[in-house]
Order: structure tokens, then sequence, then C-alpha cells
């Protein structure tokens, strides 16, 4: 009896490869100013570079990364693990030069400079 129940749990939670399930999470952020710049360090572990995307419009900073899960080989029959989309927008001010900002990626670790435009550096 215990078994035909344990049997019954496990194909409720057999998971259909064919879908694609996404949790979307607020990445963990530092926001820190130097003399030159506003820097952003946000975690994004076991994001792709390819999954990285940081956008800049109309004063509106976006950075989005993905983190797929998926079994080294065949399909899953139970799995713990989620899918997540990372995703923050920040509103930027209008002494950083939009037009020169630089991110990295390295070690789950998205960097951006948004340097300061000549007239705000002290």
């Amino acid at each position: 009896m215990f078994s035909d129940l344990i049997t019954a749990i496990e194909k409720m939670s057999r998971i259909d490869n064919n879908k694609e399930f996404f949790l979307r999470v607020k990445p963990v952020v530092d926001v820190y100013e130097t003399t030159d710049a506003v820097v952003v360090r946000a975690e994004m572990p076991n994001v792709a570079k390819d999954d990285l995307h940081v956008q800049v419009s109309n004063g509106i900073l976006h950075i989005q990364g993905k983190k797929q899960s998926a079994p080294d080989e065949g399909e899953f029959i139970w799995r713990e693990t989620s899918d997540v989309i990372y995703e923050r927008f920040f509103e930027l001010q209008d002494n950083l030069d939009q037009d020169y900002i630089k991110a990295s990626y390295q070690a789950g670790i998205l960097k951006i400079i948004l340097p300061k435009k000549e007239e705000a550096r002290s």
C-alpha cells in the first residue's frame, strides 16, 4: 500500500520536458559609489554568459540572467532544482554617462560600472 502511494506521487511529480518553467527572482545586489562611477554587483550564480543581458534605455538599467538546469543526459524523472530568471531594474541618475557602461561576469557575479559624467566626478 505504501509503495503504491509512492508510485502515485512519483507519477504526479514527473516533469514534462517539453515545457519551460522559470522561477523569477530578484538577484541580490550591492550598489556602491566611487569618485568616478557607480558600481552594481549582482549575484547571478550558474548563469551562462550568453544568457546574461544588460540594457540601458530611457534612463533605466535592466539586468537579466537565465539559469537553466538540465541533466547531463536523459530526462528528469524527479526534479527539485529550478530554472531561474534573475531580473532587476534600476533608475539611473542624470549624472551618469550612459554611453560608456561596462559589464563583466565572473564566478556568478555580474559587475556593471556606470561612469559618472565629467562634471559629476569629485
